[in-house]
């Protein structure tokens, strides 16, 4: 029977309770026929005679990897692999399986030994865990709600595995919460049955630390429990083969080695550029999400949002010099840009006749937001004290006529060196003005001709997608192919996604939008971002976009170079890219295409 907790007062429910959570995932035939798999594979292998056994595993596939699930692409003979560039952070995952409970595993990371004495430090490589807990039953491939399922999904990647506690018995989750001189785990899954309608639900995220480095977690018998492994290419990375072996032990006690192998490409890659031209930025951005703070004020948030390549993103509106001043140094000093700043102008969503009129009803309005909008270009050029691409907001999803009365606030904030953006649909004759203009639905082949169409009558404006999917469906390969190659490839100039987040640790609760489930790519914390594979999905995206700007300026040159060996390759790898299905080809595959066509032509230019 469900448990009922009045409002504010989970915490109390589940405190008592936090000793009988069953944590244990049912496994069909409790295990044993894929023990004996695992077994099978022992003989010659690195983890042979140990009280656990692990595999390599592609670690952002669309395989929603449970306790249960056998893994099909597994190596369980070679240990971790990876590929990497200078300036890239790359993802690679193992399965460890149990042949009994064990309560004290740890996997420490230690230096890759490289050519000529160089060295990828143990502190360039992080270890998480990858935590399954319960979601709607949409989970996985949507953003819709389905309160009536739970599904088990992994998700959350963490340092400490007990930071949620999840009963796997009745399918909930609880989240723990330090109350400063104590702790308490809360419950995480109740439904608007269970409480009422208020925001007494919602947790304060100053309760939620997660640990700052791998902690030793549970690992069930005859179960398989993911690691989530990131890798950070230095830029100017030596070229080669680096090799090494990470301890996994048990209770203190060193089982294995597991060996690791990572090929530095021995090439830095560029900022993002588009399809359409190089040259110019590709953006990876979301709107952001409010919940009792904004993540401007958050350094180890916005650093974490810079390494997944999202230095870039809808902002709240800046109003006072001291605003503009705070802002702008914490985006330098973590890693964000200041050069495009969206959102950063007081909204431009008033409505007048055109040109305005003193008659028109929203005049003042007007007159008062134009002189905001003012203040802000002046504190921001005082500021930077460079050329700087500042934005303000419109009215969301304006109808035709809506987009219409704007024009005159729009024009105005151009007459004040601003820029104007917003969400919107396609109106084509209506939004000549429009500097950044931020679509509905993901870009599909079907729908590049309303980029193409935006950017052939003003070239320089931005052409962004948002929604369908919003933030939410956790499959890394899907989060991937649709903000990276599919974006690109259709001639976007980046992303906005609708939102880094939005709700709470709650699926089963959401106050905002009945239809939908909690909009999260990530989860906000103390002072950082609970990182998810749907995030590393997000970031790999934005990687590969990179890998192909590489190779598009790669073509450049070859084309220029006047050899003609050089020439024919540079012009096959602009065909292949113009051509490839990537809306249905293997991500890796493209990804390791890309890097043979980078290889021939650095090897053709001498690089």
């Amino acid at each position: 029977m469900r448990r009922v907790a009045l409002a504010g007062c989970a915490a109390v429910a589940v405190s008592a309770m936090a000793a009988t959570i069953d944590e244990r995932y049912a496994l069909p035939d409790g295990g044993a026929a894929n023990r004996a798999r695992v077994e099978a594979r022992a003989e010659g292998a690195y983890w042979k005679g140990a009280k656990l056994a692990a595999c390599s595993v592609e670690a952002l596939s669309g395989v929603r990897r449970t306790p249960d699930v056998w893994p099909e692409d597994g190596d369980f003979a070679n240990g971790l692999k990876v590929t990497l560039a200078g300036g890239d952070y790359e993802s690679a995952s193992v399965l460890l399986f149990g042949f009994e409970d064990l309560a004290d595993v740890l996997v420490e990371p230690a230096d890759l030994e490289g050519p000529g004495g160089a060295k990828i430090p143990a502190s360039e490589i992080d270890v998480k865990v990858v935590k399954i807990w319960y979601q709607q039953g949409t989970a996985w491939g949507s953003f819709f709600s389905d309160g009536l399922r739970r599904i088990a999904t992994p998700e959350l990647l963490l340092h400490d595995d007990s930071l949620v506690k999840v009963d796997h018995a009745l399918k909930e989750n609880h989240l723990r919460c330090d109350y400063g001189s104590s702790s308490a785990y809360r419950w995480m899954s109740f439904d608007p049955a269970d409480v009422n309608h208020s925001h007494e639900g919602q947790v304060d995220l100053k309760w939620i630390h997660d640990a700052p480095k791998l902690v030793p977690f549970a690992l069930q018998k005859n179960a398989f429990k993911q690691l989530m492994f990131t890798f950070h290419g230095a830029k100017g990375l030596k070229g080669g083969t680096y090799r090494g072996a990470f301890k996994v032990s048990v209770g203190g006690e060193k089982a294995f080695d597991l060996p690791v192998k990572a090929t530095a490409l021995g090439f830095d890659l560029p900022d993002p550029g588009t399809f359409r031209d190089p040259k110019r930025r590709f953006f990876g951005a979301a709107y952001m999400g409010k919940l009792h703070f904004t993540v401007q004020d958050h350094p180890k948030m916005l650093a974490n949002i810079a390494r997944h390549n999202m230095k870039n993103f809808l902002m709240n509106p800046l109003f006072t010099p001291g605003d503009v001043e705070h802002h702008c140094r914490m985006f330098e000093a973590n890693g964000c840009d200041t050069d495009y700043l969206f959102g950063a102008l007081p909204w431009c969503g008033i409505r007048t006749s055109y040109p305005a009129q003193e008659t028109d009803a929203g005049y003042l309005g007007y007159v008062n937001q134009l002189h905001a909008i003012s203040n802000t270009m002046a504190s921001l050029r005082t500021t930077l004290g460079k050329d700087f691409s500042a934005y303000s907001y419109g009215v969301d999803e304006g109808s035709a006529w809506t987009v219409r009365a704007e024009r005159s606030t729009w024009k105005g904030v151009h007459s004040l060196g601003g820029k104007v953006c917003v969400a919107t649909r396609y109106h084509p004759y209506l939004l000549f003005n429009l500097d950044l203009a931020i679509l509905p639905r993901q870009p599909r082949q079907m729908r590049r001709f309303q980029a193409d169409t935006l950017h052939e009558g003003n070239p320089d404006a931005l052409v962004m997608w948002y929604a369908d999917p919003h933030s939410g469906p956790e499959n890394p390969d899907y989060t991937r192919r649709i903000y990276g190659w599919q974006t690109w490839h259709c001639n976007y100039d980046g992303f906005m996604q609708y939102i880094l987040f939005r709700d709470n640790w709650n699926d089963f609760w959401v106050p905002n939008e009945g239809a939908l489930r909690g909009l999260m790519l990530v989860y906000p914390a103390a002072d950082d971002i609970i990182d998810t594979i749907e995030w590393e999905g997000l970031r790999e995206a934005v990687d590969d976009v990179r890998y192909c700007t590489y190779l598009q300026q790669l073509v450049a040159e070859g084309r220029a170079s006047g050899d003609v060996e050089a020439d024919y390759v540079a012009r096959a790898a602009a065909t292949w890219l113009s051509q490839v299905d990537c809306e249905r080809s293997s991500l890796a595959y493209l990804r390791a295409e890309t890097i043979s066509r980078i290889r021939k032509l650095r090897k053709l230019l001498k690089k």
